[in-house]
């Protein structure tokens, strides 16, 4: 990678920092750096929190990205090394998958920090990440209220002055009433130019309209990715697969396929999926998909791109299980699991909750908190990252909780770990634990390939 040299202002300036103090911090920032870093997962290790007075290469550090910062945009490069300085949060790392911290933490995140106000609704769009697979944005947005998100009908993005019109989709999650930290992610279908110009405008946010517009360069982030295009081929009966390519970056993976069958094959609702272990046996975690195709007289011919987390390292092979996924012949209602929680649970025992033929959850530690309750646990079993989604409180009442806007970090996607927050509950009040009952994947075993990837 090329460096460019520091400006000789901004050295003298780095210079002068090495002996002066800096000011204190506002204490709404400082109060912002401490939850930030009490919601940092156990396991990994924390940056040091601000002390009172910052010396020597660490406080010309942190002149240099105020500084910088300022500007509104900096180079890649420079947004690299700044990366390293815990100034404040990085949206990818509050609302962003585990893919998207571990771009952000190996210093694939661009800083771009524009900012546009309407209708009282503040927009600035944090950072960005291209990495050849997924563009995504991060950004955050003040109101007065809560207002509701960006809505998909009213959002347009632009390539190099082109409209981008492929799949997209966007989440995040509420720091306070009156902030919403977000990330919109691009998987485009064509491959986008490894330097250009992005522009994201949207007309409406909740039931708001108004004018919000960015428009930014972005530069694709691609050294360590490996790419392996096998053209492999397997049928069954009438169904054919093929694998055209899989690409593996830090901060994701993704699969293409394409799938030839005749058109009534699958059942309503029914959709060919894909999973993915490497060649430790570890199931990778499961994203969106999209897909086009077409019709060529009885026969339906179409491709499909999935994501999924990024692999622990570049494996020596990896596995494509394809399932069917969606309503099956058996229909009826799941039954549901229930454990009452009468004991804090610890590693050491934690409390299991069946989930049938799949496997089970472990729920390792529960922490009742003033402000909300904090879950963590992990899966066992056949598909990790699905049975990971169905977990809820249930209070005295029997009433479910789960609301909409609450977050489920993955704390380690390898080891299938994560760590759910729920509302919290009084410090007496008696609470159960559920999940569902699930089935086991239908793999079609006849179709399975292994994909040798290499070093």
């Amino acid at each position: 990678m090329n460096r460019k040299p520091i400006d000789p202002s901004w050295e003298s300036l780095l210079q002068q920092a090495k002996y002066e103090p800096l000011p204190p911090l506002p204490p709404v920032v400082r109060e912002r750096i401490d939850s930030t870093l009490s919601a940092l997962p156990e396991q990994r290790k924390r940056p040091r929190r601000w002390l009172p007075r910052l010396t020597g290469g660490v406080a010309a550090a942190a002149l240099l990205g105020i500084g910088v910062l300022g500007t509104g945009f900096v180079s890649p490069d420079m947004a690299a090394a700044l990366r390293r300085v815990p100034l404040a949060a990085s949206v990818f790392q509050l609302a962003g998958d585990f893919g998207l911290r571990a771009a952000d933490e190996k210093g694939m995140v661009t800083e771009i920090g524009q900012t546009v106000t309407d209708q009282g609704i503040t927009l600035r769009i944090t950072e960005v990440m291209y990495d050849g697979v997924r563009l995504s944005v991060g950004y955050m947005q003040e109101s007065p209220g809560n207002v509701g998100e960006m809505s998909g009908g009213g959002i347009r993005f632009h390539v190099n002055g082109q409209e981008y019109s492929g799949p997209w989709s966007g989440g995040g999650s509420y720091m306070d009433p009156h902030t919403y930290a977000g990330v919109l992610t691009l998987t485009p279908e064509q491959e986008l130019p490894d330097q250009f110009t992005f522009g994201l405008t949207t007309t409406r946010i909740g039931d708001t309209s108004g004018m919000w517009s960015f428009e930014f360069p972005v530069r694709k982030m691609a050294s360590n990715n490996r790419v392996v295009m096998p053209m492999a081929v397997k049928s069954a009966g009438e169904l054919t697969l093929t694998v055209k390519r899989i690409a593996f970056t830090p901060g994701s993976t993704e699969l293409v396929v394409e799938y030839r069958a005749p058109r009534n094959m699958l059942q309503a609702g029914q959709l060919m999926q894909f999973q993915m272990t490497d060649d430790q046996g570890v199931m990778l975690e499961q994203q969106g998909g999209s897909g086009s195709g077409e019709r060529q007289g009885e026969m339906e011919i179409s491709e499909w791109r999935q994501q999924f987390g990024p692999a622990r390292r570049i494996p020596e092979y990896v596995v494509i299980h394809p399932y069917v996924d969606g309503p099956r012949t058996s229909g009826g209602q799941a039954s549901e699991t229930r454990v009452p929680l009468e004991r804090l649970p610890t590693e050491e025992e934690p409390l299991a909750l069946s989930q049938g033929a799949a496997g089970r959850l472990l729920v390792t530690r529960v922490e009742r908190l003033s402000d909300k309750t904090l879950v963590h646990y992990q899966a066992e079993g056949a598909s990790p990252h699905l049975q990971g989604t169905s977990l809820w409180i249930e209070d005295e009442a029997g009433q479910k909780h789960l609301p909409p806007g609450k977050r489920t970090t993955v704390v380690d996607p390898y080891a299938y770990k994560w760590i759910r927050e729920f509302p919290a509950f009084g410090p007496n009040e008696k609470l159960t634990l559920a999940t569902r009952q699930m089935e086991l994947p239908e793999y079609e075993q006849e179709l399975e390939f292994v994909i040798p990837v290499g070093k």
